[in-house]
């Protein structure tokens, strides 16, 4: 996500396109939402359907990958006007950040960040709707929030997360179950220095956690405690290699590889476990197959565990070419690697 954002609302229900075929070494469009809209996060439940937030929207909307068409109105959350992160911090329980963000301004929502529990559990699509109706419940409001975006579990059986903040530059523990919070790490590799954001996108891989800076165009690996402050020093996983890449959100495979999406490169680039070797697997700069990608992970069904779905802003912060602004989307992205759920 890029606070340099100046776009219009949009709502998020759209026409979609047909279901992906899958195909190696293609990107497909699993659905394709309204002109000007940023398409920011996705989490996917584990009966296949996925949760797509927007910087564009205060709707959650649910996608079926498998069904042409599916497109289900989640919740409204009238307290904003954009959604960033979500994370599974129960089974079939999601954490969705929230906050007053304006396009049309600078204005980034400074002390509306929140963060919301959406309860998904025996919740089924019956006639284009959801039954029985998802419970919803504020975990917590942040005064001090500056741009809360990424966001990860550190702890199921504690139920608790960590949230990245982008503009302060620090990375806050909340418990989901009590709404206590407090900053866990706050440092040099988190802060935006002399950029609009810093961390961005972060993910724990056991006791390590995995996050990209996007004003320093890196990622970086920590070790951590039990309860998400760093155990250990803070080591660069990649930089930027390639013009206009900017780290945003993205996930890991079973074997530590990390595929990123890329924002202005409009591309996803996979990261061996050491770093050593970069290598993008979709898209290119001047294409608009995978436009402006702001955050990545893999499919949990047996039809789509080595699929990697990719939502996007399809320019509508770095336009492809300079010029050329397409629909935000949902992409599936057919690899050979997959993420240990």
């Amino acid at each position: 996500m890029l606070s340099t954002l100046f776009i219009a609302s949009a709502a998020l229900l759209g026409a979609a396109a047909a279901a992906p075929a899958h195909h190696d070494g293609h990107t497909q469009t699993v659905f394709e939402f309204p002109n000007n809209s940023f398409i920011e996060n996705l989490a996917v439940r584990s009966n296949g359907q996925i949760l797509v937030t927007a910087l564009t929207s205060r709707e959650l909307v649910l996608v079926d990958p498998r069904r042409a068409g599916d497109s289900v109105l989640v919740h409204e959350f009238t307290e904003a006007n954009a959604l960033t992160g979500i994370a599974e911090y129960e089974p079939d329980v999601f954490a969705v950040i929230t906050g007053d963000y304006h396009f049309m301004t600078p204005n980034l929502g400074a002390g509306t960040w929140a963060l919301w529990s959406v309860d998904m559990r025996g919740v089924k699509v019956e006639n284009g709707g959801l039954v029985p109706a998802p419970k919803i419940s504020k975990i917590k409001h942040v005064p001090e929030s500056q741009l809360f975006n990424g966001i990860s579990v550190l702890s199921r059986k504690d139920k608790t997360l960590l949230v990245g903040d982008s503009k302060a530059g620090v990375i806050y523990r909340v418990n989901a179950k009590t709404g206590d919070y407090q900053v866990v790490i706050n440092c040099t590799y988190t802060s935006p220095l002399n950029t609009p954001h810093g961390v961005n996108g972060l993910h724990i891989r056991g006791d390590t956690l995995y996050f990209a800076n996007s004003g320093q165009f890196q990622i970086f690996k920590v070790p951590i405690h039990e309860d998400g402050t760093a155990a250990g020093q803070f080591t660069a996983v990649a930089k930027a290699q390639r013009p206009m890449e900017v780290y945003d959100d993205f996930t890991l495979d079973c074997e530590g590889n990390i595929f990123t999406s890329t924002g202005g490169a409009n591309s996803i680039v996979k990261v061996s476990p050491d770093g050593k070797r970069q290598v993008v697997v979709a898209g290119s700069l001047n294409s608009t197959d995978v436009a402006e990608p702001t955050a990545a992970t893999f499919g949990r069904g047996q039809f789509d565990k080595d699929v990697l779905y990719v939502t996007t802003a399809g320019g509508s912060a770095i336009p492809v070419n300079g010029h050329i602004i397409i629909p935000g989307k949902l992409l599936a992205i057919k690899t050979h690697s997959r993420k240990c759920y």
